[in-house]
This record gives structure tokens, sequence and C-alpha cells, in this order.
């Protein structure tokens, strides 16, 4: 049997190991609600930081400014509406409604040949978000009075080949209703990348 010495030294080591125990869980407690906060900190932190990575890869480039696109580097250097594109041979392409007619400048920045496609770019309406495809036919009447008529080898038109490194210019020609306001358009370039880059026209 245990004096009264003894049960009075053992009962303070009970208490002791109680509140070491206390203490122990309690600084867990502490821990893991520490280590949750600096979790979410950290996942609120990529969040932001792959929504701006997203905003960057978003960019719309202004008229005049390069931007990479697939293959290509475009520039935007002017648009005009028309309803009547002058073809060199004096076969004009005509429309009830309007053509929109974009004059850029793309440098090849592959090592291979380059060339676009009608399918490549779209004309979009931030306004309405109504999309429009390239009028082919009016964009080659366009290309072919410089290219073919003017003979001019600083133009090139759809499917034509362009060697690395090398700046053509070209029209890409959209038909469009009347009422259609080119200040609420972005012309939208896909490239092989799959990646869409837009470019304002005003």
């Amino acid at each position: 049997m245990l004096n009264k010495t003894g049960k009075i030294i053992l009962g303070a080591v009970a208490i002791i190991l109680i509140l070491l125990l206390g203490v122990a869980i309690g600084s867990k407690k502490g821990n893991t609600a520490k280590e949750t906060t600096s979790a979410t900190k950290v996942v609120q932190n990529n969040k932001a930081t792959s929504s701006t990575d997203q905003n960057k890869d978003k960019k719309i480039y202004k008229v005049g400014e390069e931007g990479k696109s697939g293959a290509w580097s475009i520039k935007v250097l002017d648009t005009q509406e028309t309803n009547t594109i002058a073809g060199g041979d004096g076969e004009n392409k005509t429309t009830q409604q309007k053509f929109v007619v974009v004059h850029l400048q793309m440098t090849n920045k592959e090592n291979n040949v380059a060339q676009y496609e009608p399918d490549n770019f779209l004309l979009g309406d931030i306004k309405t978000k109504a999309q429009y495809k390239m009028d082919m036919e009016a964009g080659e009447t366009a290309n072919q009075a410089k290219t073919i008529y003017a003979k001019d080898d600083s133009f090139f038109g759809v499917y034509d080949k362009v060697n690395p490194n090398l700046s053509k210019q070209t029209y890409i020609v959209f038909e469009v209703p009347t009422n259609f306001n080119i200040a609420n358009a972005v012309l939208i370039h896909g490239g092989d990348d799959n990646k869409a880059v837009g470019y304002y026209l005003k």
C-alpha cells in the first residue's frame, strides 16, 4: 500500500501529465489552424496568380501593336468600312450590307513556311457577342487587286505561303450588318496552338 506521501506524489505526477497533455493538444490544434490558414492563403495566391496569368494570355492588342498568335506576329494597320471591294480587273465585289476591311501586317515567326486559312479569323462584337466569319471571296478580291494586278509582292492572300521571318500585308474582309459598329469589334485569330488572340480595330 502506498503511504500518504506516495499518494500525494502520484497525484501530482498525474496532474502534471494531464496539464502537459492538454498543452500538447492545444498546441497541435493551434498549429493545425495555422497550417489550414496558411494553405488557404497559398491556394488563394495561386488562384490570383493563375487569374493574372490568364488575363495576360487574353490580352487584346491595340491598332498598330504587334501580337503573337501561333506562327504569326500580327498587327492591325487600318480598318475601313465599305459596300464595294474594288477588283483589279474591274470585277467588284458588292453587298447590300457592309464590308469591314481589315488591313493586316503578318510576320512569320516560325522556322518553316506558314499560311493562313479563312477559318483562322473571326470578327467578334464585344457588345452583342455576335461572331462573323471571314468573306473569303471579298478578301481575295481585295488582295488580288494588289498581288496580281498591281504586282505588289508586299501583299499575300489566303493559302499563300510566307517564308520564315518575312512580313507581308493582307486584307481580311467580313460582311456585317449595316448597323455593325467597329468600335465594338475585335478581330480574333486562332493559331495552330489552339489559343485565340484578339486585336482591336479602332
